[in-house]
């Protein structure tokens, strides 16, 4: 905290000087150094400095007296403290004048009094000021690291820097949504966003700082940047409000450092916290998904431990998006959480609309979602997905996801079921349909029975020398002549609407049929070729006829290299 003239001329020493001018301002002025200097003035004296001079040189010259007083109060230093007796035995009336007019402190010394000792005490009174201020800094940083130790919240935190600094404190993320307020966050914000940029002045007492501030009423409105030691931009800020200039102290300014030093930790600590328990919830609900596991009632006490209840019916849910490269990633957009903790808190709000109980975890490229089965359980799934795909598309827009649903009635405690035969349902739904699709495994019965067939010996035989010809075209010369006789049969054999939606001209299209025709010995005006074609598709889709290929991950691998 700052010294003042009032304080330096109230120091022993000053006993016998007397202050000609600028009295009732002396509790305004700030002192940070004392000085002497004879002139000339030019850049030698600072801002804030208490001058000490004999006026030599300028004896019987009082225009050069008044010029060096006007240069020294043009420098911003704090006052002026003039020795008589030697070069100077009265200040002319023409300075008195002057300094009455600019509000400028004038001092007259004894000439008895000695510059050294006049520095050494007032240098010892600032330095020990300093030593205090710095003190009270420390403290005030140790009682906010205190807060993040003891695990407070930051509003507890905010809280206490409101009362230390009788101000009030505004905190808002990256993308100005507000987290934290005080009595009027509203008025604060709209008077903030209400200033035009030009008004902003850079606060520049050191420049780690951060701050903007601006004049409002009879105080100051500041804004202060957060930033943390791994991202250089910033994580948020404060708008801060201090209703009285005098408030606006370089204590306030190191308690407001203090506050965002803290804060910065704060977050990281949170950010800890959050990853950590994303981990433990997801490796919990992943290891039920995967492996077989009986529930005991070990089991079922670490469940709660996390928020979850394992004691109800769930159908499993897997999600899957081509356009979003792995949800496991920290954004700036969203502060000290990363987006699958976003993602989470949107699954958990969708489940709380349709009143269901919900797990959550994820897997690389994968949603695995846990939805309570109650009756009229098939529109209720589909209610959750359309309000979570309507509020992923807030955070990740533009990103259509797949889903695949489990069977409804599996029962009590059939995690590992329920999660194959949604990833199943997954499979065909990105098999046959292509992304943003859902599919119930409920309803595959059909890719079910060409699975069962394609584990038949004579099956396989058709099947391959069926489609094999086609198979190694594509190849040989990248021409899909499987999906043009799909869109073809999808199209009930019209060959123009087909060629619209392969985006082909029509002569293309049937010179491809043709294609189709002679590699395959059928021909297409045959309904009974048409049908063995078309099953021996069926079955070779099913990835039931590919070697070496894992069973669930075929389609997926295939599906991202189409996107």
């Amino acid at each position: 905290m700052t010294v003042t003239v009032q304080e330096i001329m109230n120091l022993p020493i000053f006993n016998t000087a007397k202050v000609r001018t600028g009295i009732e301002i002396l509790n305004k002025c700030d002192v940070e150094w004392v000085s002497a200097i004879e002139g000339p003035v030019e850049n030698f004296v600072r801002k804030h400095e208490f001058i000490l001079t004999t006026g030599m040189g300028c004896e019987n010259n009082p225009e050069m007296l008044y010029q060096f007083v006007k240069e020294v109060y043009e420098s911003g230093a704090s006052a002026l403290a003039i020795a008589l007796g030697r070069y100077v035995f009265e200040i002319p009336q023409e300075i008195i004048e002057f300094a009455k007019e600019k509000q400028f402190v004038i001092i007259e010394l004894p000439w008895e009094l000695r510059f050294a000792d006049i520095q050494r005490e007032t240098m010892q009174y600032i330095n020990k000021r300093q030593e205090k201020f710095s003190e009270q800094a420390h403290q005030t940083q140790k009682k906010l690291i205190d807060f993040v130790i003891q695990g407070k919240d930051l509003s507890d935190i905010i809280q206490y820097v409101e009362r230390k600094l009788y101000c009030e404190i505004v905190y808002a993320d990256s993308k100005g949504r507000m987290k934290f307020a005080s009595a009027n966050p509203n008025e604060l914000l709209e008077s903030w966003n209400d200033i035009e940029v030009s008004e902003l002045e850079e606060w520049t007492t050191t420049n780690a700082r951060h701050i903007q501030q601006v004049p409002l009423k009879d105080g100051y409105l500041l804004k202060k940047e957060i930033t943390t030691e791994s991202r250089s931009l910033s994580i948020g800020h404060f708008i801060i409000y201090f209703p009285k200039k005098e408030l606006l102290t370089e204590h306030a300014f190191q308690v407001l450092e203090s506050l965002t030093a803290t804060t910065a930790l704060w977050i990281s600590r949170e950010d800890a916290i959050v990853k950590t328990e994303i981990r433990l919830r997801n490796e919990f609900i992943f290891g039920l998904a995967k492996e077989p596991k009986k529930i005991d009632d070990n089991m079922i006490s670490k469940a709660k431990l996390f928020g979850y209840n394992l004691e109800v019916p769930y159908t499993c849910i897997v999600g899957y998006s081509t356009s979003f490269d792995g949800f496991e990633y920290d954004s700036l957009d969203y502060g000290f959480k990363n987006v699958i903790y976003y993602i989470e808190e949107e699954v958990k709000y969708a489940a709380s609309i349709v009143n269901r109980l919900v797990l959550f975890t994820f897997d690389n490229d994968r949603l695995i979602i846990y939805l309570e089965h109650k009756e009229d359980e098939f529109n209720t799934v589909n209610h959750f997905l359309d309000l979570v795909e309507k509020r992923l598309n807030d955070i990740i827009p533009g990103v259509p996801f797949s889903w695949g649903i489990g069977k409804s009635k599996d029962g009590m405690m059939e995690f590992h079921e329920s999660y194959n035969k949604a990833l199943s349902a997954l499979e065909m739904a990105l098999k046959e349909n292509g992304s943003g699709n859902r599919v119930s495994f409920e309803d595959t019965q059909l890719n079910r029975l060409l699975l069962h067939l394609a584990n038949h010996k004579d099956v396989k035989e058709i099947t391959l020398s069926t489609i094999a010809p086609l198979i190694e075209y594509e190849k040989e010369r990248e021409i899909e002549l499987i999906d043009t006789f799909i869109a073809y049969q999808n199209q009930n054999g019209n060959v123009s609407q087909a060629a619209r939606v392969l985006n082909l001209h029509r002569q293309s299209l049937l010179y491809r049929l043709k294609k189709i025709e002679s590699l395959t010995n059928l021909s297409l005006d045959n309904p009974d070729d048409v049908f063995l074609l078309n099953i021996s598709i069926k079955v070779w889709l099913t990835g039931g006829l590919k070697d070496n290929e894992a069973e669930h991950e075929v389609f997926i691998e295939r599906e991202k290299g189409n996107a």
